[in-house]
């Protein structure tokens, strides 16, 4: 479960967007409503993915009009998955393209805006929500690797013992052993056990360490 973040600053947003008046709408509401904002401004998507590729990293969200002179609909949203994926991207359509926004909510798009029904307020309350849900995906994506990490570390140490009571049962069951040589091989295959023991104890231990981090 996660909330909108609230007083959201130094944001940064790309608005691709070929209509002039549209544009400068979109950057009144945004102006009114956020105090330390940077606004970059695309107008096709030849300009859009030469942007993206040099400042992807400095953009917190970006605001995608379905129809540009270049390209349109969903070979235009593939087009921008494509260079920047995790980004939050909200379309900008008309009421002629509810369908075609509905489904591109499918491909990755949070979010979708009647360009009629704009206002200051209801693009706040999408950003704050798209960036609280890029935030929660991304704190879930970077759990989820370090618990590979841990998986990926563990499993080679947990091999080893493993494999050593394998082959010491299949010896006790092939070979004719005595009461002497049957107990060493059993002082061995407790001794694997103990070690794999720890091994389990570990990763148990460095999981509720992570858990625990997690919600603070």
């Amino acid at each position: 479960m996660f909330r909108p973040e609230r007083n959201i600053n130094n944001i940064s947003i790309l608005v691709i967007e070929d209509n002039p008046g549209d544009f400068i709408l979109i950057e009144d509401y945004l102006l009114d409503r956020f105090k330390n904002i940077k606004l970059y401004h695309c107008e096709d998507a030849a300009s859009t993915i030469a942007f993206l590729a040099e400042n992807n990293h400095q953009i917190d969200l970006i605001f995608l009009d379905l129809h540009l002179p270049d390209l349109s609909g969903l070979e235009l949203i593939d087009k921008i998955l494509g260079v920047i994926f995790i980004t939050p991207i909200i379309i900008l359509t008309g009421y002629g393209d509810i369908a075609l926004a509905r489904k591109s909510l499918e491909l990755g798009i949070y979010d979708f805006l009647i360009k009629d029904e704009l206002d200051p307020n209801l693009l706040q309350k999408s950003i704050e929500f798209a960036i609280s849900r890029s935030s929660h995906v991304r704190q879930i994506e970077i759990q989820n690797q370090k618990l590979r990490n841990i998986a990926w570390m563990q499993s080679h140490g947990v091999r080893a013992p493993l494999s050593r009571m394998l082959g010491i049962m299949n010896l006790i069951e092939s070979e004719t052993l005595d009461k002497n040589e049957l107990s060493e091989w059993l002082k061995h295959m407790r001794t694997s056990a103990n070690e794999l023991d720890e091994i389990i104890k570990s990763i148990v231990k460095d999981t509720q360490i992570l858990n625990k981090k997690d919600n603070e």
